[in-house]
């Protein structure tokens, strides 16, 4: 018994590869998956170029390193970071994982973050948004299917108390696309329906209510989608880790 309980320790230690004093991350999806089913969590892709991209290392710098966004993690998230460095050493292993895992969620842009729930099943994206923590958090914890557990926050400067308290700046995120053609030009709002407590909006060949992801035909490609907001002529969406505002096409 005291065998088998020292290497389960040993593995879960060894999984977790990159840590600060705030926030704990893993490189295996499967075993970040398996946590987060015990724990009713869910996980949280970071896909990143961790010493190139310039907005993967601000969102770094400005959400995932500071004390309120690891109070949060602690208790919502399990996090899995996956890398594609240009400089530093990576395994030809993770290197192949990682980009199995670009190609499976249609990753084309640094920072491109996913939300899985605890059955692996994708609940959301998005990627750099100015304003620090506090703002990212607010996003996260309007995801369809993430369960919250309380946290507590750690004792704050008072720079950050005022960001917390301050009106809520708008998204915006730059995306660095990995060699391949930006499709989310062609998306487009042709209808907004239903009544004001529930509304539908069709998106190219796609209907949908707030919060929903679906893929969306362009072309002869298509590209997921997520809804954030349905508005009297407008929708908020997320598409490629990019938070887009498309107005009803006038007919």
């Amino acid at each position: 018994m005291m065998k088998r309980l020292i290497i389960l320790v040993g593995l879960i230690v060894g999984i977790f590869q990159r840590s600060n004093a705030t926030t704990v991350w893993t490189t295996d999806l499967n075993s970040a998956l398996a946590i987060a089913k015990t724990q009713h969590k869910a996980v949280m892709l970071d896909f990143t170029g961790s010493d190139w991209c310039g907005w993967c290392m601000k969102l770094k710098k400005e959400v995932f390193d500071t004390p309120a966004f690891g109070a949060y993690a602690k208790a919502n998230l399990i996090l899995v970071e996956v890398d594609f460095p240009r400089n530093k050493e990576i395994s030809e292993e993770q290197l192949s994982a990682n980009q199995r895992l670009s190609r499976k969620y249609d990753v084309e842009g640094y920072p491109t973050i996913i939300f899985l729930d605890e059955e692996g099943n994708l609940i959301g994206r998005n990627g750099y948004a100015a304003g620090g923590p506090f703002p990212y958090i607010a996003q996260i914890e309007r995801i369809p299917g993430i369960v919250h557990h309380d946290y507590t926050l750690p004792t704050v400067k008072a720079e950050e108390k005022q960001q917390a308290e301050a009106p809520k700046p708008q998204p915006t995120f730059v995306p660095i696309a990995p060699e391949v053609p930006n499709k989310y030009g062609e998306l487009a709002l042709k209808a907004i329906s239903g009544t004001r407590d529930r509304r539908m909006a069709m998106i190219n060949n796609q209907t949908f209510m707030t919060g929903e992801t679906a893929k969306v035909k362009v072309h002869d490609q298509k590209v997921e989608v997520t809804v954030k907001e349905i508005r009297d002529s407008s929708v908020s969406i997320v598409v490629g880790g990019l938070s887009k505002e498309l107005v009803l096409v006038e007919r």
